[in-house]
């Protein structure tokens, strides 16, 4: 039966895990954060700039003057 329920999930419904690495600190001190966010679409992707929508509902948008780096691994 939970085979049944996660093929139908599968089929209907969708989600991405984000991975973002943004460059901070300094040109002789460089560090970069890590942050990570689940979301149910992505309507925008490129190296300064990225939409989609949360698995909550909120609209999240990432807009940068430097490129970043990313990963888009897809769950369902």
């Amino acid at each position: 039966m939970t085979k049944l329920i996660n093929w139908i999930k599968t089929l209907l419904l969708e989600e991405y895990e984000l991975t973002v690495w943004y460059k901070s600190g300094t040109e002789f001190d460089p560090k970069t954060t890590k942050r990570v966010y689940r979301l149910k679409s992505i309507s925008k992707k490129t190296q300064t700039h990225f939409k989609g929508t949360m698995m909550n509902g909120h609209s999240l948008e990432i807009k940068t003057t430097e490129p970043f780096d990313y990963q888009i691994e897809k769950i369902y």
